[in-house]
């Protein structure tokens, strides 16, 4: 269940809203984040400063399919978007994390009600298309970070694969003795199993035979 703000529930219910996409494509480390959101002028959020402009980018229709296999998403920006360009040129993009999320946006007075996480992923392609016209775009193909809930590997709950990753950590260093390790539920182990008490009709047919 989402939690959403009293101002937004009532911009929702008066129809007096808008709804915002914002993208993030997180870069390494001293870069800043590159941001964008598909309005006019600049906003911040959460200390990100996204830069739009309308028809910026567009954002395809995904639906989650029966097998629950990871979907990715893909981001179309004009190919005359100078600053994808020079972004694409200049560092590098490839696995880089990317975060969508849904704004949620009072008209009346102008600012962020609500925002609503949408898809997080990697920057897997970008494909460059160009069309009839001399008209050309950019296309973010990014994968699912839900990709990870179906890749299986020989990581194992043990001793030994713990001590791999930390020399130090024994965490798991009775994991292999407590699964064979008998419990005995409802009396000390070397309790005797007292003598069940014979019931009426045995005491009764004793006593007549």
């Amino acid at each position: 269940m989402r939690i959403i703000s009293a101002d937004a529930i009532q911009a929702l219910e008066t129809e007096r809203f808008g709804v915002r996409a914002l993208v993030k494509l997180i870069l390494d480390a001293p870069l800043a984040p590159f941001c964008a959101w598909d309005d006019l002028g600049s906003i911040t959020v959460g200390g990100d400063t996204y830069v739009g402009a309308a028809g910026r980018f567009t954002l395809n229709a995904y639906a989650s399919p029966s097998d629950f296999s990871a979907q990715g998403l893909d981001i179309t920006w004009t190919g005359l978007d100078s600053a994808v360009v020079a972004l694409l040129d200049s560092v590098a993009w490839h696995q880089r994390p990317v975060v969508v999320q849904r704004a949620i946006i009072a008209t009346d007075k102008p600012q962020i009600l609500h925002l609503v996480p949408e898809f997080s992923g990697f920057l897997d392609e970008v494909v460059w298309r160009e069309h009839r016209g001399g008209e050309s775009e950019l296309v973010w193909r990014c994968e699912s970070a839900a990709r990870q809930f179906s890749r299986s590997g020989g990581r194992t709950a043990s001793d030994a694969d713990q001590r791999e990753r930390d020399p130090l950590d024994g965490f798991f260093s009775f994991s292999s003795a407590a699964t064979s390790t008998p419990i005995d539920w409802g009396r000390m182990p070397e309790q005797a199993v007292a003598a069940k008490k014979p019931g009426l009709l045995t005491r009764l047919f004793s006593k007549i035979f």
